[in-house]
């Protein structure tokens, strides 16, 4: 038996798939981006706006004098950035706040202001963002108010400054060239008067010379201009610049399909369970020989039974069509019919294929062999007193344990009373046996076991048999249980000959999107299934 498994540990899905699904959950991605997008609107036009104004600054360098170094600091590279951090400095708010007559604090100012520097220029760039689009406008102009008065008031105190400082120097000068005077017009010698005449010369000459300076000071104050200038005035903006409600809303639609699109994907590429026949022909290289839709139970009754002319019951026959082809040159005699774990619809299986065997014309016994959980005799409201545990000490009792069913050539063989050690009797000699005694009686024997994976019985009884057919619910069973499934039969050289995917849904929101692959292949089997009705082994 081959149980490659190339490419079972790739969950990734290809673009069919993609699209498949994407068509299938498209629904659900509309509404989460209906709902992102609704509530992204909701929250955004119910939040406080904020309106926001800017104001620009120009810092011009005053012109230089030789008098005072306060120009060379003007002319620095700094300077522009100097005054960005100025103008946001305590005393210039504090000022601002009493100019605009707001109640706020200055902290609360500095959250509202954002200062930057216009790169490579001398532009200065104040913007102020606030619930109120007049109050944003007015706190901007005045910072460049205030804070080009306060530049004033810095360059007109330093030149007051530079004056003072020199008319200070020119009366002392003056006050020493009025003594040298009255000296040299006491001088007794000639030698004394020529030296104070040099002392009064170099008197007069500071004093022209402070005098020039202090002429210059005061060109330089006449002509002098502010170092910041308001070149453009900021205006009240009506449209606020949050929240951004179109924005918001446009992106939250966006990210809620995106969200829930990835949510989708990831679940599928994560989950790990067989879907479709491709799952069991590409990666476990196993032939599908039948697909069996989710259908309502109706009694207890097999649905091949009570409901004949039913699409499923029709599955059935493709099924039982099929099982026929798996062997042509050698006839299947005994079959084991189990699954890798428990819920996954193996006695439901074996049940209406026997119905659907007999129906045929064969001569079937199902034999319940799963002695953990029995339920065969449900099926068919049989009574369990007697049956497969009995054999073992009683094997001339084979037909009294066949119990007929109420549709010619089938009868089931109930486990019986439950034995403590199912998985020895399961692989004895006397179970062979058993087994050939009950062919003398039968076409075919259709044997129900537990799950595989559960306990060692199927495993125990498997080799002994023509064949074994397993049971996979699309959805449930994952590949990790069924390749460990196959391992687990390969091991004893079991013969595996191929599987029913059982309780299929092709419509609803866990699977649907594989209904288009199991339409087509549950019309091909239904075509040749049907066209090949009456034929057996």
């Amino acid at each position: 038996m081959d149980i490659s498994t190339e490419g079972q540990d790739n969950f990734t899905l290809d673009f069919r798939q993609y699209l498949s699904l994407f068509w299938h959950w498209a629904w659900l991605f509309i509404i989460v981006a209906i709902v992102a997008g609704s509530v992204s609107y909701f929250i955004s036009s119910r939040m406080r706006p904020f309106y926001q104004s800017s104001t620009t600054m120009l810092v011009n360098e005053a012109p230089a004098t030789k008098a005072t170094d306060y120009t060379s600091v003007l002319m620095s590279k700094q300077l522009t950035s100097t005054y960005a951090q100025m103008i946001v400095t305590d005393p210039i708010l504090n000022q601002v706040i009493k100019e605009v007559s707001i109640g706020n604090s200055i902290n609360d100012l500095k959250d509202w202001i954002d200062v930057s520097v216009i790169r490579d220029t001398q532009l200065v760039q104040v913007t102020v963002t606030t619930t109120d689009p007049e109050y944003s406008a007015k706190i901007a102009n005045a910072m460049v108010k205030v804070f080009a008065e306060q530049i004033q008031a810095i360059q007109i105190g330093r030149f007051v400054q530079s004056k003072a400082a020199l008319e200070t120097q020119l009366a002392e000068t003056d006050k020493q060239i009025t003594i040298y005077i009255d000296k040299v017009e006491k001088a007794t010698s000639a030698d004394e008067r020529e030296r104070l005449d040099a002392k009064l010369t170099q008197y007069r000459s500071i004093y022209a010379n402070l005098l020039l300076s202090y002429e210059q000071i005061r060109l330089a104050e006449a002509q002098s201009v502010s170092s910041v200038v308001q070149i453009e005035t900021a205006t009240p903006d009506n449209n606020p610049v949050s929240p951004k409600t179109l924005v918001n809303t446009v992106l939250a639609t966006i990210a809620g399909f995106l969200l829930s699109m990835i949510v989708i994907v990831t679940r599928e590429a994560l989950d790990d369970t067989i879907k479709t026949p491709k799952d069991i022909i590409q990666k476990f290289h196993l032939p599908v020989l039948g697909v069996i839709n989710r259908h309502p139970i109706n009694g207890k009754l097999p649905i091949s039974l009570s409901e004949p002319r039913s699409p499923t019951a029709e599955a059935y026959r493709a099924l039982r069509t099929n099982v026929y082809y798996t062997s042509v040159d050698h006839p299947l005699k005994k079959i084991l019919v189990t699954s890798a774990e428990p819920g996954e619809g193996k006695s439901t299986t074996i049940s209406n294929l026997a119905v659907v065997l007999a129906q045929n014309g064969s001569r079937v016994i199902i034999a319940d062999c799963d002695m953990r959980h029995p339920r065969l005799n449900a099926y068919f409201n049989l009574p369990n007193r007697i049956g497969m545990s009995t054999l073992f000490s009683h094997q001339e009792v084979v037909k009294s344990v066949c119990q007929p069913t109420s549709l010619a050539g089938l009868s089931v063989v109930t486990t019986g009373p439950l034995p403590p050690n199912p998985s020895e009797l399961m692989g004895s000699q006397t179970m062979q046996k058993i087994l050939n005694l009950m062919g003398e009686n039968a076409d075919i024997i259709l044997i129900d076991t537990p799950p595989v994976l559960a306990v060692t019985d199927a495993s125990a009884l498997a080799p002994s048999l023509d064949g074994v057919l397993l049971v996979v619910q699309p959805g449930k069973t994952r590949m990790a249980a069924f390749k460990q499934t196959l391992e687990q039969l390969s091991q004893v050289n079991a013969r595996v000959l191929g599987v029913v995917l059982n309780n299929v849904v092709t419509r609803g929101k866990s699977y649907g999107y594989h209904y288009k692959e199991y339409r087509n292949y549950t019309a091909y089997q239904t075509y040749y299934g049907s066209s090949a009705k009456g034929k057996k082994k």
